[in-house]
């Protein structure tokens, strides 16, 4: 079975969307979605999917287009200067504010488990709890016409510094465990390559207007030749792939692709690659060893409860500008966490800095925050709207 794996799951990616559809299921994220219908395609279900060489492959470069795209969709004009007309403070220094709020926090939580005994490795808890899912947020904040107000840009600006801070705590801690400090200094160099690499191509991104034919979709190339240029660049130096995709992502928007490029990019990733890597992690888990492992199963309620808690401070940071309602609203949205958590999780695996079991149920944990999240976050704006 193992030569039909792929066919399998590229099935499965195709009818995922059109099962939720036909049961009229429309609140749970895709990337949720995927994961469980691995869940029942792997190990813990029928067991007809084991991913070989090019399956794998497959999955790697979806979470490498997955964190691309996150790249891509920064909003770099919020981070300018602008007239503030009222006292209040502007949404990049309350998202900063309120990061900083979530590290600290973290930080605390981090320590308690550390202390319990529950969780030994403090710094790879740190990062995991500072995780937000920037595209299920956008996602949410785009369906409910919000991402172009001061709310859902203090939000996204928030979620931002929650996907690039733990990816370079990540990188830094990762070169730390393996004794690889040039990786570390070389963190820098990835950012100078990458600002080389914009001034150098963006005067011929311009030109591509007009010599660019359907046959052969120069912007397309170039997204790729970023993101490979980085990655590798990334991988060379010891630091991790996924930060290098992220830089490439930033440095394509800051080309200023035309709306259609981003687009196409985004259906490449969302309609090919990153279905495969969600619909593989479902595959990899093995819920029937986690379930068996009493010491794993107490890290789901104990996960859980830890990625809200890491957020509540969002609260008090968001209720002064925006009131109770919508300080509830975010604090709840911004505890969503699954994109990053998987490849942050797959680092801890390479490093031997979490096992399969412990592995499977944070994954589990932050599968769990993206049906509840969202669900409550839509039912607050509701009850928002009706009054």
């Amino acid at each position: 079975m193992a030569q039909f794996s792929l066919l399998i799951t590229l099935f499965v990616a195709l009818a995922t969307p059109l099962i939720l559809g036909r049961l009229n299921i429309q609140r749970i994220p895709s990337a949720v979605s995927e994961i469980v219908m691995g869940i029942i395609i792997g190990q813990t279900g029928f067991n007809i999917v084991q991913p070989d060489m090019t399956l794998k492959y497959l999955a790697n470069l979806g979470v490498i287009m997955l964190i691309f795209l996150g790249g891509m969709e920064i909003n770099f004009s919020l981070f300018k200067p602008k007239e503030v007309k009222s006292k209040d403070a502007p949404p990049l220094l309350m998202a900063t504010f309120g990061f900083i709020s979530i590290l600290i926090l973290s930080l605390i939580l981090s320590a308690i488990l550390y202390f319990t005994g529950i969780f030994d490795n403090f710094i790879l808890a740190t990062i995991l709890f500072c995780t937000i899912a920037m595209g299920v947020l956008i996602s949410l904040l785009k369906e409910s016409g919000l991402l172009d107000r001061e709310y859902g840009q203090t939000i996204l600006l928030t979620a931002v510094l929650g996907e690039f801070i733990p990816l370079l705590a990540l990188t830094i801690y990762s070169a730390i465990q393996q004794k690889n400090y040039i990786s570390a200094f070389g963190l820098p160099v990835i950012f100078l390559i990458a600002i080389i690499l914009l001034q150098r191509f963006k005067q011929v991104f311009h030109f591509f207007d007009e010599i660019d034919k359907s046959t052969t979709q120069l912007d397309i190339r170039l997204a790729f030749f970023l993101i490979f240029v980085l990655v590798t660049f990334a991988e060379q130096i010891g630091a991790e792939s996924i930060l290098g995709a992220f830089l490439a992502g930033a440095v394509m928007k800051l080309l200023q692709p035309k709306e259609e490029t981003q687009e196409r990019l985004t259906s490449m990733g969302y309609g090919f690659f990153i279905p495969i890597f969600f619909i593989v992690t479902g595959v990899n888990l093995n819920l029937r060893t986690l379930f068996a492992d009493p010491k794993a199963l107490v890290l789901i309620p104990v996960f859980l409860i830890a990625f809200f808690l890491s957020k509540a401070v969002i609260y008090f940071v968001f209720k002064p500008r925006f009131g109770k309602r919508l300080a509830t609203a975010a604090t709840v949205l911004t505890a969503t966490t699954i994109t990053l958590v998987l490849p942050i999780l797959e680092v801890g695996k390479s490093l031997k800095l979490v096992n399969t079991t412990q592995s499977g149920a944070i994954t589990l944990a932050a599968i769990i925050t993206c049906l509840v999240c969202p669900t409550v976050f839509n039912k607050i704006l509701d009850s928002k709207r009706a009054s």
